[in-house]
Formats: structure tokens, C-alpha cells, sequence
């Protein structure tokens, strides 16, 4: 066997641990993010902030903004089904837990790709994008299948405003703190350089 091709062979060696290691470390971090998107689910009045009879819980979008950075689109899209799940199987949360979840996962992680390919520096700001996944898409998802559900009566656009105002309520406030936890998480030495 010559050099050249025990290098490569150490090589490949060398990238299959690598690959093996980010893909337990991605999945360790999904499962504490999901065990975490269930503890904070249960009913606690200092968890949600109760505001013209919606329950807010900014703490499901900050899992959203963390995840969707940290650990890329399907890991943080397996973060939002499970807790989503979960959360719909305990009756700890309504259908709607699935179309805010996943959507605010898959916004905020699109956004961290293409920040992360273009302007690598920047890519802790995609945090930040969860709202238009949430409000925009799931909660526009969530007028749509509302009447068919019977959670209203009708497809109205009071009904459509409603959802928007009360899911941006909830995840433009999570959204932010995911952000500076992000930020707290990369002074100490934890970021998406890590997982990706």
C-alpha cells in the first residue's frame, strides 16, 4: 500500500468519525430541545402570558429561532414535530402547535442556510426571521384549517387578523430571546459552526 493511499484512507476514516459525531451531536440537541419544547408546554402562569384570551407562549418560538440556527433545517424540523407531537398527544397544546412549529423551524433554518452561504457572519440574524414562518405561514395555515376543525365558524378575515396578531404577539418576543441566547451561546463557544 502506498502513502498517498494510507493518507486517504486516514482521511476517510477521519470524515466518517466527524460525520458520526455531528450527527449524535445534532440529534442530542434535537432531544434536549424537544424534552425542553415539553417542559415548557406544561401549564405554568409564568410560562405564557395570557393577553385578550390567547395564551402566548413566546418560549415555543424561541426553541424555533434557537434550533433553526444552531442545528440546521431537518433536525430543527424533527425539533418542532416532536415537540408538536408531544404537546398535541398530552393535550398540552392545540392542532395549531404543528403549522407554527414546523413552519417558524423551517423559515428560521432556510434563512440561516442562505445567510450562512452568503454572509457567514450574519447568520445568528435568521433567529430573527421566525415571526414571517409563524405569523404568515403558520397562522395562516391554522385560519385555513380552523373552520374545518371547528375551532371558528367561518373563513373570515377578522378571524385570519386575529391569528396573525395573536401568534406575532407570541413569536416576535420569542424570537428575540432566541437571538440573545444565541448570541450568549457563541461567547461560549457553542454556535452553528459546531453542527454544520
Amino acid at each position: 500500500m502506498s502513502e498517498n493511499e494510507s493518507d486517504t484512507d486516514t482521511k476517510d476514516a477521519s470524515n466518517r468519525q466527524y460525520l458520526q459525531n455531528n450527527l449524535i451531536k445534532k440529534i442530542a440537541t434535537a432531544a434536549i430541545f424537544i424534552a425542553l419544547g415539553l417542559i415548557i408546554a406544561i401549564p405554568n402562569p409564568f410560562i405564557y402570558i395570557q393577553f385578550i384570551g390567547a395564551k402566548i407562549f413566546p418560549f415555543a418560538h424561541l426553541i424555533n429561532a434557537i434550533t433553526g440556527v444552531l442545528i440546521g433545517m431537518l433536525f430543527s424540523l424533527v425539533t418542532g414535530l416532536g415537540i408538536a407531537v408531544l404537546r398535541f398527544s398530552l393535550a398540552l397544546g392545540s392542532p395549531f402547535a404543528f403549522p407554527g412549529h414546523l413552519s417558524g423551524a423551517f423559515v428560521v433554518s432556510l434563512t440561516a442556510h442562505y445567510l450562512g452561504k452568503k454572509y457567514p457572519r450574519k447568520v445568528d440574524l435568521a433567529a430573527l426571521s421566525e415571526p414571517i414562518g409563524t405569523v404568515f405561514i403558520g397562522a395562516t395555515i391554522a385560519y385555513l384549517i380552523a373552520p374545518l376543525i371547528g375551532f371558528t365558524p367561518d373563513w373570515n378575515i377578522i378571524f385570519l387578523l386575529g391569528y396573525w396578531s395573536s401568534w406575532a404577539l407570541s413569536s416576535i418576543p420569542g424570537c428575540i430571546m432566541g437571538y440573545i441566547i444565541i448570541k450568549i451561546l457563541r461567547k461560549a463557544g457553542i454556535s452553528r459552526e459546531d453542527y454544520i
